[in-house]
């Protein structure tokens, strides 16, 4: 098992899950920009973090896969 690190969360709302949230390197990272991230998402990154390799010395900013922003990027990445 790895060890944790540090996670810049978003602004936090209740709510069901929407999923993992999506996460940058970057606090500066345009995808970033929402800034929302759902209590229960933000719980399940941090578990995500413990088991993620690729998370390991890592410091990632996070926002909800549900947002506008991500969304958009999804849409626009699938043309």
């Amino acid at each position: 098992m790895t060890s944790g690190g540090v996670v810049r969360g978003s602004d936090l709302e209740e709510g069901e899950s929407q999923g993992l949230p999506v996460w940058s390197r970057y606090v500066g990272d345009p995808i970033l920009k929402s800034n929302l991230t759902r209590r229960v998402d933000f719980a399940l990154f941090m578990v995500e973090a413990l088991i993620n390799d690729n998370l390991v010395h890592e410091a990632p900013a996070i926002v909800g896969c549900q947002t506008p922003l991500v969304l958009a990027y999804k849409g626009a990445s699938q043309l």
